[in-house]
């Protein structure tokens, strides 16, 4: 078989095709890659075109050419279209190298039409008082081109003074060196860290074309495929780029040996699950049919939605099926019933019940939602029962001093909650976690997987992380955790103080967002109002993408609103948005809404339990929490005022307000980074 090359812009454009020009294309290609006789498929030189001389044409109809560049045994393919439009295409892109050896087509005509709008808005928009934004990082010309950027455009790069103008600009630059240039803007790094990090050692100044292609960058922009397989694959199925293209950090956790847990840290948009799917799939290859992975997290919509993915990547890698993908709850459940570990069974609401029940018997000193949270966050997580246990625990960052004699007096309540519950052989999900984690410590479940992937981590209480922890057979490739604080929406403390797992020299960061604009990463930065987002990576955290300003936009009233909303999404879909790609999330009368879109024709669906948005789905419906770990081409965020009113409660509980916030803002945050294009909050005039 010939070895044929993906890029990005070819897959972009054969998915613009017809259906019926889909086929005649992928059989083409397929009869081409195997040497098959009469295939039809001949290379034309674009003699008449200015382009790379390796550049090729090929027929595949009276109309429909496909532009390929031939070098040695390697057939990369690179547009399709229809006749003038494909050569048109090719005109003034080359391939080239940057100083690190990474491979990149070069676009000449989209560089100086660049130039041009720069110089454009020198003219009228800027003062020669003004400092360019590289200047005042102290960034100069021979810095720029040390990183090989050329003179003219590192000269034009210098002139550039304000934001919009520059992402602009160095979106028709390599993806490392657009990201690059933004920390330096940014004072993020220096330019002998940015030239540290973007060498490979691999690269020589002879290296071959083939070397080339295999640079750690040049692997953004080119993917070559393994077989007749996967060829066949990618031709027929879908080819969504996350499964072919990787950026240079998450291709090495991928393929990196860890020799303990791993914690991989980032926030929305930076493919942290991305990653974590494709390890999956490169240990199932590496362990084989006799390995045993299992891909969790923290629901079951999230778990179907992810299992849609790895099976996807698996065949197109012909990886073995062994990967199983599942909620935590519900491979908790699974396990004590295998085990037959408990006949108890979970009622929230009856717990809930008991709970007030018992407050109102016991006329205590605090609020009942005191009782509630120190339930969950202390009694649960550290499965308190006796009073000796409670007065020793430390409660520490729950910022209400709770002297012996008030503990005492609390655990009148929990005492009695815990006899309830027995008394009505009820449990809660934290209890049944407590059961299976007894039985793993005394060895009635054994360990049962050779990796465990955990997406979500921060979702997850102490205790279920440490369940999947003692299902790992082993230390090397064990354990890997994806995590991010400022998306943790069900969790009010961190799980890394009681864990005991340690991730000391295994973490790493993620940093840059493929999903989100500029515009709609800094709305949502801003959603953080009592504090800045939390973490180490978040300083590197960018966007590379420019797009619209968010919409923000006030009603008299509901229906008002749901006018707007019904006219917005009518309008989207007729401008081609598929439904699926559009969501509308609100904290209250979601019911509503879905009948409101109803009655106007447009097919939707409520996004609970495990449904998720896919093709005939129509425009999806969900809370704030129920979209979590999703992403979709148009957010409507609507009801914007009445987030806080229905999630935060008024009581006397200094820790349980700040936690509470923090929480409700990270919803906020989680609801806002769901959206790729376009992002819409709606919201009542009080």
């Amino acid at each position: 078989m010939k070895t044929i090359g993906f890029t990005d812009s070819f897959l972009e454009s054969r998915d613009k095709l017809s259906k019926r020009d889909r086929d005649r294309l992928s059989r083409k290609i397929s009869r081409f890659a195997l040497n098959e006789r009469g295939s039809g498929f001949s290379l034309h030189d674009l003699d008449r075109t200015d382009c790379d001389s390796s550049f090729k044409s090929a027929r595949i109809s009276d109309d429909l050419r496909l532009i390929l560049a031939h070098r040695g045994d390697k057939y990369i393919l690179l547009y399709v279209d229809h006749h003038d439009d494909a050569y048109n295409w090719a005109a003034g892109k080359y391939f080239d190298r940057n100083s690190f050896g990474a491979l990149y087509i070069k676009d000449n005509v989209r560089i100086i039409e660049a130039k041009e709008e720069v110089l454009r808005h020198k003219e009228l928009d800027w003062s020669v008082e003004q400092p360019g934004l590289l200047e005042q990082r102290e960034i100069s010309q021979k810095d720029l081109e040390k990183l090989g950027i050329e003179s003219d455009i590192a000269e034009v790069l210098l002139e550039i003074k304000d934001e919009d103008t520059f992402l602009d600009f160095i979106e028709n630059l390599p993806g490392e060196l657009a990201e690059g240039l933004i920390d330096l803007a940014y004072g993020i790094k220096t330019i002998t860290e940015l030239y540290n990090e973007l060498s490979d050692d691999s690269i020589r100044p002879d290296s071959t074309f083939d070397e080339l292609l295999n640079q750690k960058d040049s692997k953004r922009r080119f993917y070559l495929v393994e077989d007749e397989k996967e060829l066949e694959y990618i031709l027929n199925e879908n080819s969504d780029r996350w499964k072919l293209f990787l950026h240079p950090r998450q291709s090495a956790l991928v393929n990196r040996d860890f020799n303990g847990p791993a914690l991989v840290e980032g926030g929305p948009g930076t493919g942290k699950t991305v990653v974590g799917i494709h390890r999956a799939v490169h240990l199932a290859r590496e362990l084989g049919e006799d390995g045993r992975i299992l891909f969790c997290t923290f629901s079951r919509k999230l778990a179907s939605y992810i299992d849609e993915k790895v099976n996807e990547l698996k065949e197109q890698k012909n990886a073995p099926d062994i990967i199983e993908v599942d909620g935590v709850d519900r491979l908790i459940n699974r396990l004590l019933n295998t085990y037959n570990l408990t006949d108890k069974t979970v009622n929230p609401n009856r717990l809930k019940e008991l709970m007030e029940e018992t407050y109102v018997e016991l006329h205590l000193d605090e609020e009942f939602e005191f009782y509630e949270t120190e339930y969950n966050e202390v009694i649960q997580r550290y499965k308190i029962r006796s009073l000796d246990e409670y007065l020793n625990v430390s409660r520490s960052g729950r910022k209400k001093r709770f002297s012996t004699e008030n503990r005492t007096r609390a655990w009148e309540f929990f005492a009695r909650l815990l006899e309830k519950k027995e008394e009505d052989n009820i449990i809660d999900f934290e209890d049944r976690a407590h059961i299976l984690y007894q039985a793993i410590e005394d060895a009635i479940v054994e360990p049962l997987y050779d990796s465990i992937i955990v997406d979500e981590a921060q979702d997850l209480t102490p205790c279920k992380l440490k369940i999947l922890a003692g299902l790992v057979k082993r230390e090397r490739n064990g354990l890997f955790l994806l995590s991010d604080k400022n998306q943790r929406i069900f969790r009010m403390e961190s799980w890394r103080k009681d864990t005991g797992i340690n991730i000391v020299g295994r973490t790493h960061y993620l940093t840059v967002n493929y999903r989100t604009t500029k515009q709609i990463r800094e709305f949502a930065d801003k959603q953080f109002m009592s504090g800045k987002p939390g973490d180490s990576y978040f300083r590197e955290y960018k966007s590379i993408y420019q797009g619209p300003e968010p919409v923000v936009q006030a009603f008299s009233s509901k229906q008002e609103q749901n006018r707007y909303i019904v006219n917005l999404i009518k309008n989207y879909l007729e401008n081609g948005i598929k439904a699926h790609e559009i969501v509308v999330i609100s904290p209250t009368e979601r019911k509503k809404i879905s009948g409101v879109l109803e009655y106007e024709g447009i097919k939707n669906t409520m996004l609970e339990g495990d449904v998720y948005p896919e093709p005939g789905t129509g425009v999806g419906v969900s809370s704030l929490q129920g979209c979590k770990g999703l992403e979709f081409r148009i957010v409507i965020l609507a009801n914007y005022h009445e987030i806080e009113s229905h999630l935060m409660k008024d009581i006397d509980d200094e820790w349980y307000n700040q936690q509470k916030i923090r929480q409700i803002e990270c919803l906020k945050y989680v609801a806002c980074t769901r959206a790729r294009d376009e992002l819409i909050v709606t919201y009542v005039k009080e």
